[in-house]
């Protein structure tokens, strides 16, 4: 009987990711970057799936938050956002998508206040347009 009532009591428990806000911010990346690209226009999308790589890896792979692709029709290339949850942070890297793999380029600031995270995912969006207009 006790151990029925340690399984419901653990059950009822919150969890790190809800208590955080983290599933609700991962839950509003899509909308928010919907709002990014229908008030500029900078052809950004999630990418509904996982790559198939992280520079030529595949162990990050369960620690992907979410990608975000951006492609630059003047220099051909397709460029992205991509978050990885390590320990209780979010972070953000810019890379370079191509075939399905991700070759990253740069690390961003880590997201720490996931109640308050749509201002770093704004950052970080403006970061992903920017690097795409850089020549590399």
């Amino acid at each position: 009987m006790e151990s029925v009532k340690a399984v419901n009591k653990s059950l009822e428990m919150t969890t790190w990711a809800e208590e955080s806000g983290l599933l609700d911010f991962l839950s509003r990346v899509y909308e928010e970057v919907a709002r990014f690209e229908r008030t500029f226009g900078f052809g950004v999308s999630v990418m509904p799936s996982p790559p198939i790589n992280v520079d030529s890896s595949t162990d990050l792979l369960r620690n992907i938050g979410f990608v975000i692709v951006r492609h630059n029709r003047t220099v051909g290339r397709d460029y992205c956002l991509y978050s990885l949850l390590s320990g209780r942070a979010l972070y953000g890297y810019i890379g370079l998508y191509s075939d399905g793999a991700i070759e990253t380029l740069r690390e961003l600031q880590p997201l720490t206040d996931f109640r308050n995270g749509t201002a770093t995912l704004f950052a970080w969006l403006r970061d992903l347009v920017k690097t795409s207009c850089e020549k590399i």
